[in-house]
Protein backbone atom coordinates (compact mmCIF):
# COMPACT_ATOMS: atom_id res chain seq x y z
CA UNK A 1 0.00 0.00 0.00
CA UNK A 2 2.73 2.48 0.98
CA UNK A 3 4.74 1.69 -2.12
CA UNK A 4 1.73 2.23 -4.38
CA UNK A 5 0.93 5.52 -2.62
CA UNK A 6 4.55 6.66 -3.01
CA UNK A 7 4.62 5.65 -6.69
CA UNK A 8 1.35 7.38 -7.61
CA UNK A 9 2.30 10.48 -5.68
CA UNK A 10 5.49 10.72 -7.77
CA UNK A 11 3.36 10.61 -10.93
CA UNK A 12 0.96 13.27 -9.62
CA UNK A 13 3.86 15.43 -8.42
CA UNK A 14 5.52 15.22 -11.83
CA UNK A 15 2.34 16.36 -13.56
CA UNK A 16 1.86 19.20 -11.06
CA UNK A 17 5.44 20.44 -11.35
CA UNK A 18 5.44 20.37 -15.15
CA UNK A 19 2.02 22.02 -15.18
CA UNK A 20 3.06 24.70 -12.73
CA UNK A 21 6.39 25.53 -14.32
CA UNK A 22 4.86 25.86 -17.79
CA UNK A 23 2.06 28.25 -16.76
CA UNK A 24 2.34 31.87 -17.82
CA UNK A 25 -0.04 33.15 -15.16
CA UNK A 26 1.56 33.62 -11.75
CA UNK A 27 -1.76 32.84 -10.07
CA UNK A 28 -2.03 29.47 -11.84
CA UNK A 29 1.60 28.64 -11.08
CA UNK A 30 0.95 29.38 -7.40
CA UNK A 31 -2.05 27.04 -7.41
CA UNK A 32 0.08 24.26 -8.88
CA UNK A 33 2.79 24.97 -6.29
CA UNK A 34 0.31 24.57 -3.43
CA UNK A 35 -0.91 21.26 -4.87
CA UNK A 36 2.69 20.14 -5.41
CA UNK A 37 3.49 20.90 -1.77
CA UNK A 38 0.58 18.73 -0.66
CA UNK A 39 1.80 15.95 -2.97
CA UNK A 40 5.33 15.99 -1.69
CA UNK A 41 4.13 16.10 1.90
CA UNK A 42 2.31 12.83 1.19
CA UNK A 43 5.41 11.56 -0.59
CA UNK A 44 7.65 12.39 2.38
CA UNK A 45 5.34 10.55 4.78
CA UNK A 46 5.13 7.45 2.59
CA UNK A 47 8.88 7.61 1.92
CA UNK A 48 9.69 7.68 5.63
CA UNK A 49 7.46 4.67 6.24
CA UNK A 50 9.08 2.78 3.35
CA UNK A 51 12.55 3.77 4.53
CA UNK A 52 11.92 2.52 8.06
CA UNK A 53 10.69 -0.80 6.73
CA UNK A 54 13.58 -1.37 4.30
CA UNK A 55 16.54 0.39 5.91
CA UNK A 56 18.06 -2.84 7.24
CA UNK A 57 18.22 -4.33 3.72
CA UNK A 58 20.09 -1.49 1.96
CA UNK A 59 21.00 1.34 4.31
CA UNK A 60 23.35 3.13 1.90
CA UNK A 61 20.89 3.13 -0.99
CA UNK A 62 17.99 4.17 1.25
CA UNK A 63 20.07 7.05 2.63
CA UNK A 64 21.05 8.13 -0.89
CA UNK A 65 17.42 7.95 -2.03
CA UNK A 66 16.35 10.04 0.96
CA UNK A 67 18.95 12.73 0.18
CA UNK A 68 18.04 12.75 -3.51
CA UNK A 69 14.35 13.05 -2.61
CA UNK A 70 15.00 16.05 -0.37
CA UNK A 71 17.21 17.52 -3.11
CA UNK A 72 14.44 17.07 -5.68
CA UNK A 73 11.97 18.85 -3.41
CA UNK A 74 14.46 21.68 -2.89
CA UNK A 75 14.94 22.01 -6.66
CA UNK A 76 11.17 22.10 -7.17
CA UNK A 77 10.94 24.96 -4.67
CA UNK A 78 13.85 26.78 -6.34
CA UNK A 79 12.26 26.30 -9.76
CA UNK A 80 8.93 27.71 -8.64
CA UNK A 81 10.66 30.55 -6.79
CA UNK A 82 12.60 31.54 -9.88
CA UNK A 83 9.43 31.27 -11.96
CA UNK A 84 7.63 33.67 -9.61
CA UNK A 85 10.54 36.11 -9.82
CA UNK A 86 10.50 35.80 -13.60
CA UNK A 87 14.21 35.04 -13.58
CA UNK A 88 13.92 31.37 -14.41
CA UNK A 89 16.84 29.91 -16.26
CA UNK A 90 16.37 26.69 -18.17
CA UNK A 91 19.40 25.18 -16.46
CA UNK A 92 17.48 24.81 -13.18
CA UNK A 93 14.78 22.85 -15.04
CA UNK A 94 17.40 20.55 -16.56
CA UNK A 95 19.06 19.95 -13.19
CA UNK A 96 15.64 19.30 -11.63
CA UNK A 97 14.78 16.81 -14.36
CA UNK A 98 18.08 14.94 -14.07
CA UNK A 99 17.99 14.74 -10.28
CA UNK A 100 14.33 13.65 -10.36
CA UNK A 101 15.08 10.90 -12.90
CA UNK A 102 17.99 9.62 -10.80
CA UNK A 103 15.77 9.66 -7.71
CA UNK A 104 12.95 7.79 -9.45
CA UNK A 105 15.41 5.30 -10.95
CA UNK A 106 16.96 4.58 -7.57
CA UNK A 107 13.49 4.30 -6.03
CA UNK A 108 12.39 1.78 -8.64
CA UNK A 109 15.62 -0.16 -8.14
CA UNK A 110 14.93 -0.35 -4.42
CA UNK A 111 11.28 -1.28 -4.97
CA UNK A 112 12.05 -4.23 -7.22
CA UNK A 113 15.09 -5.44 -5.31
Amino acid sequence: MWLALHFWTWIVLTVLVIGGLTRHSEKRATQFLILARIAYLIMIISGVVLSIRTFSHAPLLISLKFLLGIGTIALIEIGFGRKMERSASHIIYWILGIVALITVGLGLTLAFR
